[in-house]
């Protein structure tokens, strides 16, 4: 299963629609917030599982900050990590991961790209596909690939 993890998109529509040119093949969509009311243009126009969470820019959404799913076995625990202080680390979104046995915890905010494991918990932030932070600021995104109950791969792209 691949599946297609951004976040911080910010409602630049446009930037989502060269990514769409860009990763064709994808199974799953996850979106860590700050969509600032494109939700249901991501939906649509993925047309995969769309699975996301509200960030702090996210006013008028029903959707939850924070949540857990399963893809092919696995747990994985989103949120977008304004309410988990990750300014100081990855160590409370981490914890979080742990409580809720998930072995995968996927988070935005920072608007800088994370790919690593922490303690047996992958750690995965897209960074931001709209206004991104690191250095070459190139807007960022992750594939990851599972397949049942194993990580086979993830990777931090660039558009």
């Amino acid at each position: 299963m691949k599946v297609l993890i951004i976040s911080d998109t910010h409602a630049q529509d446009d930037i989502f629609l060269t990514l769409l040119a860009k990763e064709r093949d994808f199974d799953v969509l996850l979106h860590a917030g700050d969509f600032e009311g494109s939700e249901l243009v991501y939906q649509e126009l993925a047309g995969v599982p769309f699975y996301y969470v509200a960030g702090n820019n996210d006013f008028f959404t029903d959707a939850p900050y924070e949540r857990v799913i399963e893809l092919c076995g696995l747990r994985l625990f989103m949120t977008h990590g304004h309410r988990r202080h990750l300014y100081k680390g990855y160590g409370e979104v981490r914890q979080e991961a742990v409580r809720q046995h998930a072995q995968i915890a996927v988070f935005g905010h920072s608007h800088m790209p994370v790919a690593e494991m922490d303690g047996g918990i992958l750690l995965l932030n897209p960074g931001s596909l709209s206004w991104p932070r690191q250095e070459p600021r190139k807007p960022s995104y992750i594939v990851l690939t599972l397949t049942e109950g194993q990580i086979q791969s993830y990777e931090i792209r660039y558009l």
